[in-house]
């Protein structure tokens, strides 16, 4: 009876291990299937997109940010209420912005973009990661400063580049 279960259970490691292997391969191919597109050199009028979204942030410009976003559109940060919905998300994170900068007192408050290195883009979608650095100056000469990324899906509506979700991760949450 132990040899038995000895043998079932030595069998079923083994076709369970064939599976798992003759699976993997099926599902990388289909994931690089399913990723398969233009990764290349950021789109201008897409970047001017990004950049006046994360630059509106310097001076809480809320009218650069009014007729960028989707109808449908996500902003998500680590600020409270940390996501707004809508047409009028962008404007509510900067609002969120401008809130926090004076809650905490900081002056000279500064957002830069940094090269980005992942973009990626079809007929009518982009996703890119830009890394960004946010600097200023706190009460008693501290210096503020916040890295991290913000993740961009954009969409093509009617010929023109809108931001679809932006969500910021602050580079701590990218330590590994």
């Amino acid at each position: 009876m132990v040899k038995k279960i000895l043998l079932l259970s030595l069998f079923s490691i083994f076709a369970l291990s064939r599976f798992t292997y003759a699976k993997k391969p099926y599902r990388l191919n289909t994931v690089r299937r399913a990723v398969i597109v233009a990764d290349t050199i950021p789109n201008a009028d897409v970047m001017e997109i990004v950049r006046i979204a994360i630059y509106a942030a310097n001076d809480f410009n809320v009218q650069a940010v009014a007729n960028l976003y989707t109808p449908n559109a996500v902003v998500a940060d680590d600020e409270p209420p940390y996501s707004w919905n809508g047409p009028t998300a962008g404007i509510q994170w900067i609002n969120a912005v401008e809130k926090a900068v004076k809650d905490f007192h900081i002056t000279k408050f500064k957002g830069t973009i940094e090269p980005v290195k992942v973009y990626q883009q079809n007929a009518d979608n982009v996703y890119v990661v830009v890394p960004v650095n946010y600097t200023g100056d706190l009460p008693g000469r501290a210096h503020f400063s916040a890295r991290g990324a913000f993740s961009f899906v954009l969409r093509q509506i009617n010929d023109k580049w809108l931001i679809k979700s932006q969500v910021w991760v602050p580079e701590k949450g990218m330590d590994n």
